[in-house]
């Protein structure tokens, strides 16, 4: 035998017990350089990465600036193509400026175009004009006058007199110009004249003469969007901006300053970066170029801003280094320490005599039987914990084994439980799945709480397995609060026999729950199964069957064969949805709950449907209902009360038909309150419909379409709505007010045919023709000489 002393080292041994330690702390420090020696790498790397950050920063900028002008010019490019391009335009250039009808159609011009053109600009198009040379007319949005009154009372440039910019804006050529941001003041007659500072685009009409300019089309740009652009990329970088025209002159810049030659003349391709000095200050040159207007975005930052904080990023390099290291030394003695103290401590143990359990051992022997002998108790007490948790762990192997969870054949094969250790024998393969989901206890209790609820699991898994086993064999688990699943196991019988049995065994437990213990319950039964490894199946079928009771209801019986072949679809066509929409809005109450009562007896009561293509039915339903509500501002609370969402409280029902009586109910709602509106509604839309009508005759694109668009209504309801208040369609009523007005015309002045189809909404003069004659039986011509005779 070998004593314990015999295992104690000498001294010379003594004297190495401190190398584990030392071990641990070089391989800590190893680790630790590891990240340092990548950190002091990166450290080196600072300045060339923060001068690529830099440089893809500036461009990066630059390009969004670029693309925001680019956006904000095609604003201005489409603006000035229509104003441009418009036939009536054309004609005024080409008025005589003694034509006594000039003034009118310049009015006329104004009212019906450069009106409505403002809808169709935003912020960025402060004003625009057209200027007539004969005449000397300006026209504006809103107005109408000269030159001189215009450019005294209305705009004028700070720095310029009128007949300098008579000259150089209006009478010269000018093709897509655009001029150097310039002060403007908006209102000449007041104290500091309300400056703003605009971008000035220009061009020669007509567009495609060049020597012969009857006038010139101006659009002037807000300057103060483009600094506050400026001001965003300054704020960033500490840069300054230009923008530069086709010529390299600067069109506006953040400094008021203009470029010097020396960068001008590096601007060459779509974009770069270059260095160069600049007033004795090295600074990095970043610069795009835009093909939409051949402008150059060019933005000058010097190197000292970025140096200074390449410097200010190493000294914090620098530092996180240091401390780090000094930290990571720290750490790295003391997790060393650490992980070398059991040892340690176990060394000093045994060199010391250092019991290590509560009962000295008085060898090794002596500890190894002590161990065994706290290992045995330790087993005996678990085993006791484990008898007393039997029941516990029994439902959860159901559970699990119901589920398809365990495989009955090759259970206990991995060290875990078995069919035999937890009780249970099969007496064949087939079996079945029951589960019952009690839905309404409140007559054996009005308020249920949680202990309520273990007695009714208690009350319904002990009936169904004493009228399962009273003829074959029945196992109960607990799935969830309200819900019970029964293991049925048939003795050997014939196939017929246990479907028979599996429907008596529902109906029995059914009936014993409802009529002894009054609980309402859903019974959901799967079809039977040969073999152990389908009882998996059979739960997933009686799972599958449990979701059709929102069809079934409370005391019913789902067997999954009923449910098994049903369709995948239900049918609420765009049709339906129209008719639903304007029968609620025409306050039909009684057609809409006739609409809801067939679409409802279309999908459930023809044929089977799935509960979740049911669910969605009832989700367009009331999306429908949502949609009318937004589309005529109706205010929820008022109609449903407050925090009501009709989503939530229908699909809180628990069948279908309450989810279709509370469909029914909200619409019920709706319906009435448009009823109530309808008439004083009628009323003012057929007076909206007809100065709308009148207001938009010379549009060529007015139409039943463009009428519904603008009152955000059907084309069929308009079609019905107008026929019903005017007894005739809204086509006809459209065809009878132009050639009326184009009657008017033709007794006050002495238009051509064309001419009146334009001014009449007609894209040419042969529909307006085959217009006027269906209405008045004869040509236009022949119209004009009777109408003279008189």
């Amino acid at each position: 035998m070998i004593s314990i002393p015999g295992f104690i080292p000498g001294k010379r041994k003594r004297s190495s017990r401190g190398r584990v330690l030392k071990t641990m702390i070089v391989s800590y420090m190893l680790i630790l350089l590891l990240p340092m020696t990548v950190g002091l790498f990166l450290y080196g790397r600072v300045e060339n990465v923060m001068e690529n950050n830099v440089e893809r920063s500036n461009s990066a900028m630059l390009e969004q600036l670029r693309l925001s002008m680019d956006s904000k010019l095609k604003e201005v490019d489409i603006l000035a193509k229509q104003i441009m391009f418009n036939p009536k335009l054309a004609h005024l250039l080409n008025l005589d400026r003694q034509d006594p009808a000039g003034a009118y159609r310049q009015v006329e011009f104004v009212r019906d175009y450069l009106n409505r053109y403002q809808s169709f600009v935003s912020g960025f198009v402060k004003d625009y004009y057209v200027h007539l040379q004969a005449g000397d007319v300006i026209l504006k949005p809103g107005m109408r006058t000269d030159a001189r009154t215009f450019y005294d009372k209305y705009y004028r440039f700070e720095h310029m007199e009128f007949e300098t910019w008579k000259r150089t804006l209006l009478g010269s050529y000018h093709n897509k110009a655009f001029l150097p941001s310039n002060v403007l003041l908006q209102d000449p007659n007041q104290a500091n004249g309300n400056p703003a500072d605009v971008i000035t685009y220009a061009q020669s009409l007509p567009f495609h003469e060049v020597s012969n300019i009857r006038g010139t089309l101006v659009i002037m740009i807000d300057g103060q969007q483009l600094q506050e652009m400026f001001r965003q990329i300054e704020s960033a970088n500490d840069s300054e901006i230009y923008i530069l025209d086709k010529e390299q002159g600067v069109i506006a810049s953040s400094s008021g300053s203009e470029l010097s030659l020396q960068v001008t003349e590096k601007l060459a391709g779509p974009s770069g970066l270059f260095k160069t000095t600049l007033n004795g200050t090295d600074s990095m040159i970043t610069f795009t170029e835009s093909k939409e207007a051949g402008w150059h975005y060019v933005s000058v930052m010097p190197m000292d801003s970025v140096m200074e904080r390449v410097s200010q990023l190493k000294r914090m390099a620098l530092t996180v280094l240091v401390v780090s290291l000094v930290a990571g030394a720290a750490i790295a003695c003391w997790f060393a320490y650490r992980q070398y103290s059991p040892v340690k401590r176990v060394v000093d143990a045994i060199l010391q005599g250092k019991p290590v359990q509560d009962k000295p051992a008085a060898n090794e022997y002596d500890f190894i039987l002590q161990t065994i002998e706290g290992s045995l108790v330790e087993q005996r007490h678990l085993r006791e914990r484990l008898f007393r948790q039997t029941p516990v762990i029994r439902a959860d192997f159901l559970s699990r084994l119901i589920r398809g969870y365990i495989d009955p054949e090759h259970a206990g094969d991995h060290g875990g439980p078995s069919l035999a250790t937890m009780g249970i024998h099969f007496a064949s393969d087939k079996f079945a799945v029951i589960i019952v989901q009690a839905v309404n206890i409140t007559r054996l209790s009005p308020e249920p709480s949680e202990q309520d609820w273990t007695q009714i699991r208690f009350i319904i898994s002990n009936i169904g397995t004493d009228i399962a086993n009273s003829g074959h064999q029945g196992f109960a688990v607990d799935l969830e609060r309200d819900r019970v699943a029964i293991l049925i196991n048939f003795h050997p019988v014939e196939e017929v026999e246990t479907g028979l049995f599996l429907h008596e065994i529902a109906e029995r437990l059914l009936r014993v729950l409802e009529d002894r213990f009054h609980i309402s319950v859903t019974i959901a039964v799967s079809s039977v199964h040969t073999g152990n490894g389908t009882i998996g199946s059979a739960y997933l079928e009686a799972m599958a069957a449990l979701d059709y009771r929102m069809f079934s209801g409370r005391n019913s019986i789902i067997h999954f064969g009923h449910v098994r072949d049903i369709k995948h679809h239900y049918y609420y066509p765009i049709e339906f949805e129209t008719q639903l929409v304007n029968h609620v809005r025409s306050g039909d109450t009684e057609n809409v709950a006739k609409l809801l009562d067939n679409i409802y007896s279309m999908n459930f009561n023809s044929s089977g449907m799935t509960p979740e293509l049911g669910r969605c039915l009832f989700f367009n339903i009331i999306s429908t209902f949502l949609k009318i509500l937004n589309l005529t501002n109706t205010d929820h609370e008022s109609l449903l009360g407050p925090s009501f969402d009709p989503v939530k409280h229908i699909f809180g029902c628990s069948t279908s038909d309450e989810m279709h009586t509370e469909t029914k109910r909200l619409y019920e709602k709706l319906s009435r309150l448009f009823h109530t509106e309808h008439s004083d509604h009628s009323i003012q839309l057929q007076q909206d419909l007809m100065v709308f009508i009148d207001r938009n005759l010379t549009d060529y694109n007015l139409g039943l379409g463009m009428i519904a668009d603008h009152f955000g209504m059907t084309p069929q309801y308009i079609s019905s709505f107008f026929k019903k208040m005017n007894q005739c369609n809204i086509t006809d009523y459209i065809t009878r007010a132009r050639i009326e007005k184009a009657k008017t015309l033709m007794e006050q002045s002495e238009l051509t045919n064309a001419q009146l189809a334009q001014l009449v909404g007609y894209t040419n003069d042969v529909v307006f023709i085959r217009a006027f004659k269906k209405l008045e039986g004869v040509t236009p011509g022949k119209y004009r000489v009777s109408a003279s005779g008189h």
